[in-house]
């Protein structure tokens, strides 16, 4: 195309050199040689428009243009406007073929035919019916062809016969768009996209389904910065909602569905062998290595996601990674954690977080914990107690995030470099109005912390390894209070611990004796929050009034440290379960104290509890302070 030259005036050759390249991008998948056609009365609607002239002077221009440059253009005269006629190598020159002794004639006409009464070679004079190929359904998928420059990418294209042979004319109308996409596809060396008899506009603005709305005329960098999660949102539900499953979808990882590698039964029961045999859920890279597949194979990355599709789809395994380690547990795997506490009764007993009660970043935001990497925090005795953690907005912006839509939980490692152990640690995502926590921490808890310790959780460079740290000091003796799970009673015993604690949560029977009297509660009470607090009142509360009258008093501080030794809790969460409890007031003279008075008991009816749902109620407990 470079050796093409234009004559006429400047303003002449330029326009026939645009009328040239248009004609050219039409005809982009043709032969070399073959004829591109164009109408003076199409070029001329879309140049008048393009140059913002009057559609008369365009014309007569236009045509004087192609006059003056006959060496590349056939101007014909149809019936109803004027044709023009070119190629892509310039001027169109028709192909002249000599068909006089052709391939189909040597082979059913040969030069010296057989007489029909040769009996002994019998040929046919018929000729036989040759094959036809039946037109084939093609996908619409398949048929949107992607174009080949950012400007043809916005062209919808639509084809029209109109008798002429060779390429069809098209209509073009008023879209600079169009020209603009010759121009630098010329200047970029990109191979123009075909254009069309009906050449649309596709809007740049469209809406996500869930209402986001996003102009794809911006800068790509600013419509990344804004709605790239939006935007990775809408093509993962594609993708899954694909009902040919041409793509497999683990993740945010994404594999052709046709090529990935299967799992037979042996291999999955061979798989699910090993990890109980582990007794821990294991990597990907550990069950591939079992399965005798190396790192050198040229299709090992395939082969490691082809495991972790299958493994996601089968009802015996349970996906518990993070991202940057894929972590699989199977059915039969002992339980990480305490058994004391249910799953579903931890999911409500947290409910209070997801509700809007989360405190945790008070004191430490979470621009800080995202770039120390690390969370510190107070053991609370119900913690401490259970081995578990409130999965908090904190612990939330320090641990990995689910990698599956549908994951409920993931397997984390906790070092201790101070002793050189190791816990296995289950993160139980929150979901809907469940909150969720972390378990599998009460031996650590037991043997080297106390209620009211401070101690750090940070990341280490493996993503699903975590280390626990504490600040140790000299060793200390004291009477802490302790739960006696056999009698279900509170009481204190002597502990000696060597931690960092702090004195206003350190539950010491010198300055908490009265905390024996708390009762151990139903789990099935204690996830009821009007219920404890009114019986924290019952037992640690000052009573101002009589025993057949009592108001019982209690400060802010005490109300809060004795509510977490039945259940986690946090101070917005209590403050609110006061403002809506129509039996506690606010003390005079303090905003910290807090007065709960009792609805008087009617005369109790013993026939009355065989009746009863079985629930229980504590407001008229007698407690005797032994201290």
């Amino acid at each position: 195309m470079s050796a093409i030259t234009f004559a006429g005036t400047a303003e002449q050759q330029a326009l026939a050199e645009e009328v040239f390249r248009l004609m050219v991008a039409q005809g982009q998948f043709f032969a070399d040689d073959a004829p591109i056609r164009q109408t003076l009365g199409n070029l001329t609607n879309f140049l008048a428009h393009l140059h913002q002239q009057e559609h008369a002077a365009m014309a007569a221009a236009i045509d004087a243009a192609i006059q003056e440059n006959q060496q590349i253009f056939i101007r014909e005269q149809g019936e109803n406007d004027v044709i023009y006629t070119t190629s892509r190598l310039g001027m169109y020159h028709p192909r002249e073929d000599v068909n006089t002794h052709t391939y189909k004639q040597r082979l059913y006409q040969p030069e010296k035919p057989l007489p029909v009464d040769d009996i002994s070679v019998v040929i046919s004079t018929s000729r036989p019916v040759l094959t036809t190929i039946e037109p084939v359904f093609i996908s619409d998928y398949w048929q949107q062809s992607p174009a080949h420059s950012p400007a043809h990418a916005q062209i919808e294209r639509t084809l029209d016969e109109d008798g002429v042979s060779g390429a069809p004319p098209i209509d073009m109308p008023a879209a600079a768009t169009l020209a603009e996409a010759a121009r630098n596809d010329a200047a970029t060396g990109a191979v123009p996209a075909p254009p069309a008899e009906s050449v649309n506009l596709v809007s740049t603005v469209f809406t996500l389904p869930d209402g986001t709305v996003i102009d794809l005329s911006q800068p790509i960098a600013d419509v990344l910065r804004t709605h790239r999660h939006a935007l990775a949102a809408a093509l993962l539900h594609k993708i899954d909602s694909d009902p040919l499953n041409r793509l497999a979808r683990f993740g945010t990882l994404i594999y052709t569905g046709n090529d990935l590698p299967t799992l037979g039964k042996n291999d999955l029961r061979r798989i699910r062998d090993d990890i109980i045999e582990a007794g821990r859920p294991l990597l990907d890279l550990t069950i591939i290595d079992d399965l005798y597949h190396s790192q050198r194979q040229a299709d090992y990355e395939g082969f490691r996601f082809a495991l972790n599709y299958r493994l996601s789809r089968e009802k015996d395994f349970e996906y518990v990674g993070v991202p940057g380690a894929n972590l699989w547990a199977a059915k039969g795997l002992p339980a990480i954690g305490t058994k004391r506490v249910k799953a579903a009764e931890m999911a409500q007993l947290t409910g209070y977080l997801p509700d809007g009660f989360d405190d945790s970043l008070e004191d430490q935001s979470l621009e800080a914990i995202q770039e120390q990497g690390e969370v510190s925090r107070f053991l609370t005795f119900f913690e401490w107690t259970y081995g578990v953690l409130p999965f908090d907005a904190a612990l939330a912006a320090l641990l990995p995030r689910p990698v599956l839509d549908d994951q409920r939980s993931a397997v984390l490692t906790f070092e201790s470099p101070q002793h050189f152990t190791s816990y296995l640690v289950e993160v139980r995502y929150p979901t809907g109005n469940r909150g969720g926590w972390l378990q599998g921490l009460e031996e650590f808890f037991q043997e080297y912390l106390v209620a009211g310790a401070l101690f750090t959780i940070a990341r280490t460079d493996v993503p699903n390894v975590f280390t626990i740290q504490y600040d140790e000091a000299g060793e200390v003796s004291e009477r802490l209070l302790t739960l006696d799970e056999k009698k279900n009673k509170f009481g204190f015993t002597e502990i000696s611990y060597f931690c960092m604690v702090d004195e206003t949560r350190l539950l010491a029977q010198n300055m908490y004796g009265k905390f024996r009297n708390l009762k151990a509660l139903p789990m099935n009470d204690r996830r009821k929050g009007d219920v404890v607090l009114r019986h924290v009142f019952e037992v640690l509360g000052e009573n101002l009034g009589t025993r057949a009258e009592p108001r019982y008093q209690i400060d802010l501080d005490t109300l809060l440290l004795a509510f977490t030794v039945l259940r986690p809790a946090s101070r917005p969460y209590v403050l609110d379960l006061i403002e809506r409890d129509t039996a506690v007031t606010v003390a005079e003279g303090s905003s910290n104290r807090f007065i709960y008075t009792p609805e008087r008991e009617e005369t109790h009816d013993p026939d009355a509890d065989e009746a009863d749902d079985g629930e229980r109620t504590y407001t008229a407990w007698k407690y005797d302070d032994d201290e």
